[in-house]
């Protein structure tokens, strides 16, 4: 392997250094020049992503970049020719669209509207982000179904991540499988070229492989067709694999696991408790210090699907290890596929064993849907930290992809909120600062399912001011437009208020699941001064309100009070602030 850093200013509106890192395997192929693998994106960070395509001859690997997708900054190429891409595109700013076209031998090749990417966000930012999942691909009518049904339903929202919870093909895992049965499919849409993709293995993918089938095989499609986070490179503790790894993104950190194959050290994940894959599980999500912990890999832990999880040798051992872990370190949400069918749990804890043990009681610690769509008992599911009690994983078992069936015996599982069998359909979540939205959408469209969960919310805040002194208070959690009631009457997440007198304001949700509430003192008010007495008081800046808080005056820059400056205010009583030397005065006046 080769490594080469090409590095410019900018001669476009672009501002910044954009570097280009590209790394090739030599090829001597002398056929037409053409895109037989359309790109794909992959190591999404703040300042840099990863841009993988195919040619069927090598040529130079060759890339433009542009902000408004009109003025590109002038192409810049490796000095080797290749037919497998990998471009690292560096030196970019967070949580920005980037326009980007692909170039063969000078000429545009691929780089209409639809080829941009988004920058990742800084991580431990709250801004919102939207992540497409989907398990078990089987190509086909059903996949194309569900894949338009999301991209459909997300209209311009743009997807962040496209993660997949493993048996990604079924034709027998091959290259050529790879590209008929997930990349053709996937670049009829969107997502492959603008989203950033961090795929998981499941059984399936690893059918041309001889047994046993062993993690980092390099004679396997799947690690050749993708480049993963392995080295901790977006954040996370090094796997040093790429059959399981984790990341960052935004506020949140994200596990991919391996739940099938044998790792270095000839285990699997769950033959024994000290192996190398399950204890690099427990390092990472100690060290995480994220908001939201999200775990997702094939093999589900509870499941009365096409495989029954109380009968799997395998998935019952796999439970045991992975649900302890899960609810030491506080996991969010599991996703797993394997098993052709829908199944959503509520938060769950402490359920280790088989599906005849659950007890409601014990093991749910809310007596919810957590749909939050106003039916009955549907309130989302609230965890704090002052109730570590009050939390729990939620399952979610989405295998239907492309592949479905009819359940097997005993359906549903007990722990499970929702069961659906012989229906088609992936999650759309959406994560924005301490709230999380999943929903899964079916083949026609529709959502038959979703939850919500919120963190950290229902405070009660305690504020000290002066009278007639301004305030702003806002609702804890994020949500839509009008979706929030406020007792003095408002509806936004924010409100301003100048209050006479102590009192307590509360905010809750259209739902009436949540509230807040906000205590605030108010010191006695000031005595009144009439006007005149502060003729040729010096200001730098000055505003006058009534007593319902509206502003009369607002000068910005240095002066002293004289007639002008009441010029215009009908006779009444008005709050004056202005500042001097750094520090703010109040006065109730008398006009």
């Amino acid at each position: 392997m080769i490594f080469l850093k090409l590095s410019y200013i900018s001669q476009s509106r672009l501002t910044g250094l954009f570097s280009l890192v590209i790394l090739w395997t030599l090829s001597t192929n002398t056929w037409a020049q053409k895109i037989i693998r359309a790109p794909y994106i992959q190591l999404a960070k703040s300042n840099s992503v990863l841009i993988r395509y195919r040619t069927d001859q090598a040529t130079l690997s060759e890339i433009s970049i542009s902000t408004d997708g009109k003025t590109f900054n002038p192409s810049i190429k490796s000095t080797n020719k290749v037919s497998e891409h990998t471009v690292a595109v560096s030196s970019l700013q967070a949580n920005t669209k980037y326009y980007y076209r692909i170039h063969i031998n000078d000429q545009v090749a691929l780089g209409d509207s639809s080829y941009f990417f988004k920058t990742a966000p800084t991580v431990g930012s709250k801004d919102k982000i939207s992540i497409f999942s989907v398990g078990d691909m089987a190509a086909g009518e059903t996949q194309r179904k569900i894949y338009n049904a999301y991209v459909n339903r997300q209209k311009s929202n743009y997807t962040n991540l496209f993660i997949t919870m493993g048996d990604n093909i079924y034709c027998g895992g091959s290259d050529g499988c790879w590209q008929e049965d997930f990349f053709n499919p996937y670049h009829a849409g969107p997502l492959l070229r603008q989203t950033a993709l961090f795929p998981s293995t499941g059984n399936h993918d690893y059918d041309n492989q001889a047994f046993p089938y062993q993690q980092d095989d390099s004679n396997m499609a799947y690690y050749q067709n993708f480049t993963l986070p392995s080295q901790g490179e977006l954040g996370g503790i090094p796997s040093n694999s790429e059959a399981y790894y984790s990341y960052d993104y935004g506020n949140v950190h994200l596990v991919v696991l391996d739940s099938y194959a044998w790792g270095k050290d000839n285990f699997r994940i769950f033959d024994q408790e000290n192996n190398i894959q399950l204890n690099w599980l427990k390092e990472d999500l100690k060290a995480t210090k994220q908001d939201w912990k999200i775990i997702y890999f094939h093999f589900p832990v509870y499941t009365k699907g096409t495989y029954d999880s109380d009968v799997s040798g395998e998935i019952i051992k796999l439970r045991d290890y992975l649900t302890r872990v899960f609810d030491e370190y506080g996991v969010d949400l599991v996703m797993s596929g394997h098993s052709h069918v829908y199944e959503r749990s509520r938060p769950l804890r402490e359920q280790y064993g088989l599906s005849s043990e659950f007890s409601p009681e014990k093991n749910w610690p809310f007596n919810s849907s957590g749909r939050y769509d106003g039916s009955d008992k549907s309130c989302a599911y609230v965890f704090q930290n002052v109730e570590p009690k009050k939390k729990g994983t939620t399952y979610v078992v989405n295998g239907c992809g492309g592949q479905t069936a009819a359940h097997r015996f005993n359906w549903p599982h007990p722990v499970m909120e929702y069961s659906l069998d012989k229906r088609g359909g992936s999650m759309a979540i959406d994560i924005e600062d301490n709230r999380l939205d999943a929903k899964f959408i079916d083949e026609e469209g529709e959502v038959l399912d979703q939850f919500t969960i919120f963190k950290e919310v229902n405070k009660i805040t305690k504020k000290t001011i002066n009278a007639y002194d301004p305030i702003e208070l806002k609702a804890s959690w994020p949500g839509p437009a009008n979706s929030y009631v406020w007792s003095s009457g408002e509806k936004s997440q924010k409100i301003n208020l100048r209050p006479l007198k102590t009192s307590t304001y509360t905010v809750t949700d259209t739902q009436k699941c949540l509230q807040d509430s906000f205590e605030i003192t108010v010191n006695p008010p000031l005595g009144t001064t009439k006007w005149e007495e502060l003729i040729h008081q010096p200001f730098e800046s000055l505003e006058i309100y009534d007593l319902l808080g509206r502003t009369w005056k607002s000068i910005q820059k240095e002066g002293f009070i004289d007639q002008s400056v009441m010029d215009g205010l009908p006779t009444g009583q008005y709050i004056l602030e202005y500042r001097l030397k750094g520090k703010s005065y109040t006065l109730k006046l008398i006009h």
